[in-house]
């Protein structure tokens, strides 16, 4: 797989930790501005898939961004946790800042502020983490990962603990943001098939352990969209049911080596 092809290049990348082998062998290529969701059964290695890529994992084969090989965390890539990873002690303004801090970057437009304003947050720009919601506690951690307006954002299962109506909220923020933003390219973690439809311009589904790619499905449903746009697609029964039938196996195959 050639590296400088693609925005991001997963060349055959296995992971090992504390002796069991998590990824086998995994090779995957990102376009540019490709909006990616991957989905799985708990335990396919999902997450260390993406941990790998944000270079917080050691691995054998390797992973591309730009054809520069990443061998560590870079201010080009940027990640969001399931848990929001805010820092408790640091207000809300200031856990947005935290990235461009890090870097010494000043923010000279007023990005923060804009940010704070697009994620419903401006008004509760003061409080501390233990004072918001689960919903905005999340928007806060989406909110710092764009601060830095990275190439690559990384969405660990970002909208599992908030209730439907919140996730639906920020499913499109987050949509609406990447739309707008030609230099984002983007890969989500999600349990939800749905979901995946609903965000993605191609969906990959891992089976394991040891995880590995098992399926590759396009989805060719007009952007913008909408929950209500997707299901009344006409090819959403076939996708939706291709890729519920993929985890079915997968979940079958791990009840029989349980």
């Amino acid at each position: 797989m050639e590296p400088h092809s693609h925005k991001v290049v997963v060349d055959e990348v296995s992971v090992t930790l504390c002796g069991t082998e998590i990824l086998r062998s995994v090779a995957l290529d990102v376009d540019a501005h490709e909006f990616v969701c991957i989905i799985g059964t708990s335990g396919g290695g999902k997450t260390t898939l993406l941990r790998t890529v944000a270079g917080l994992l050691e691995c054998s084969g390797a992973v591309y961004l730009d054809g520069g090989r990443i061998t560590g965390p870079t201010p080009d890539i940027a990640m969001v946790f399931q848990h929001f990873g805010l820092f408790p002690w640091k207000t809300v303004r200031a856990n947005v800042e935290y990235g461009l801090r890090v870097q010494g970057r000043a923010d000279g437009d007023g990005r923060v502020t804009r940010l704070l304003e697009i994620m419903n947050l401006a008004h509760v720009a003061d409080r501390y983490p233990h004072q918001l919601s689960g919903g905005m506690k999340q928007r806060v951690g989406i909110a710092r990962a764009l601060a830095v307006e990275p190439e690559l954002l990384l969405l660990d299962e970002p909208f599992s603990a908030v209730d439907a109506i919140t996730r639906e909220l920020l499913q499109n923020e987050v949509l609406q943001l990447w739309e707008r933003s030609a230099a984002m390219t983007g890969i989500l973690i999600t349990h939800d098939i749905d979901e995946a439809i609903l965000m993605a311009d191609r969906i990959i589904v891992i089976a394991g352990p040891p995880g590995h790619i098992d399926l590759e499905v396009p989805v060719d449903i007009p952007r913008p969209r909408s929950p209500r746009s997707v299901r009344s697609h006409p090819s959403y029964p076939d996708l939706r049911d291709k890729l519920w039938t993929a985890l079915q196996g997968e979940r079958e195959r791990d009840l029989e080596t349980a």
